[in-house]
């Protein structure tokens, strides 16, 4: 499988397949989203809020979460 992988990534850089997902390093909307670690959220999360590669940093926790101001672990 993972020979697979890198013969993929391969191919992507060979035609530039990341070209379309440039952007700058600063959200264009300004805006942080905290989600759980979820692997079934890669594609979900940003579908289910409208976002798209760039508008915002989406930062995956582990454990609990945010309550008000405070971040609890």
């Amino acid at each position: 499988m993972i020979d697979q992988i890198l013969d993929y990534n391969k191919n992507f850089v060979a035609r530039k397949g990341y070209e379309k997902y440039l952007t700058d390093k600063y959200p264009d909307k300004k805006l942080a989203v905290l989600s759980c670690m979820d692997t079934r959220l890669t594609e979900l999360l940003p579908a289910a809020l409208g976002l798209k590669n760039g508008d915002a940093k989406i930062i995956k926790m582990m454990e609990r979460g945010v309550t008000g101001k405070r971040l609890y672990y």
